[in-house]
């Protein structure tokens, strides 16, 4: 028997995943919590252990069908322990990460129309109550215009040092001023206001525009209770707006039964994805939608956020291509 490499229960539980998806099972065994890891006698007291060497069988957990992204990611992990074990000379050789077929278009989601969105509008006093209703369709407008990410909408201010604040300046265009602690690529940067974010933005009188400017009120309200917390942070506000998105009933990727994945209603993330999408059918040029996005090139905003409108592309071919005074076919039904 072969030495043990030891794997957190979080990274392996979804190993009937990885045989669906072609990673070479003949040398790995799998122990479950609580027992002996073979002839070694080494007990495993948190997760499960991987077995290295000749076995004549393999066993795994049970569990659901995970999707291709997924087992990606816990194949890299496995494959990285085994590939420390052998630098530890508990294996003769390196190993190499299967490959994964995924899909193409990465987009957990989708942009929403305007009409779905009123939707959510519509339901949210039912998800928060009335009193805090106000307060939290302003942080939804502010998603919907503002092309921010939620953990960055929650970090906007009038006035804190080190936030994401707006600016307006006498003769001049006003911009987001974004500090590098607040981006994935760590560097300060100033975009453009888009005009309905800065016109949410200025609907709040000048004698209050100090502190955060989006303050959700606590879901407590609602049931009569005490508010224990001042303001809810990021992580909590896009899981209410989560559960309004499925209130209004707005699907953005379908369930699938062989995956057993379910249906995804629509998040605060889909609201920036909408956010790009009317930008793009507005026929924003793509470099200033990626400056807007601060994405560092279109096709990571076309691959994550645009999806692109087939009846937009349509109507431009039939404007260059079809002669002039010609009406569009109709087709009959």
């Amino acid at each position: 028997m072969g030495r043990v490499v030891l794997i957190a229960p979080q990274h392996l539980q979804h190993a009937v995943g990885l045989i669906r998806y072609g990673i070479k099972t003949d040398q790995l065994m799998c122990h479950r919590d609580g027992e002996q890891a073979g002839s070694e006698g080494l007990p495993v007291t948190n997760g499960f252990v991987i077995k290295v060497g000749p076995v004549e069988g393999v066993v795994f957990v049970e569990g659901s069908v995970r999707s291709p992204f997924t087992v990606r990611g816990y194949l890299k992990t496995i494959v990285a322990a085994l590939n420390w074990a052998y630098e530890q000379d508990w294996l003769p050789s390196r190993v190499d990460c299967p490959q994964v077929k995924t899909p193409k278009n990465p987009m957990k989601g989708r942009p929403i129309s305007a009409e779905e969105f009123q939707l959510m509008l519509d339901v949210t006093a039912q998800v928060v109550g009335e009193e805090a209703a106000e307060s939290w369709k302003y942080v939804l407008y502010g998603l919907w215009e503002s092309a921010l990410r939620i953990g960055e909408l929650m970090f906007v201010s009038w006035d804190k040092r080190r936030t994401i604040r707006p600016l307006w300046e006498d003769g001049r265009h006003p911009i987001l001023e974004i500090p590098a602690s607040r981006q994935k690529n760590d560097t300060n940067e100033a975009i453009p206001i888009l005009p309905g974010f800065e016109e949410l933005l200025l609907g709040t009188p000048v004698p209050q525009r100090t502190g955060w400017v989006f303050n959700p009120l606590s879901l407590q309200l609602r049931l009569g209770r005490h508010v224990r917390h001042r303001r809810p942070n990021a992580e909590w506000v896009g899981k209410v707006i989560s559960r309004i998105g499925k209130k209004a009933g707005v699907v953005v990727e379908e369930g699938d039964m062989d995956t057993e994945k379910t249906v995804k209603y629509a998040s605060a993330h889909d609201l920036r994805r909408s956010c790009a999408e009317n930008l793009h059918n507005a026929n924003i040029p793509p470099l200033l939608i990626c400056r807007i996005m601060r994405h560092s090139s279109w096709e990571t905003t076309q691959k994550h956020y645009v999806s692109g409108d087939v009846q937009q592309a349509a109507e431009t071919l039939n404007n260059l291509l079809r002669p002039k005074g010609q009406d569009q076919r109709t087709v009959e039904t």
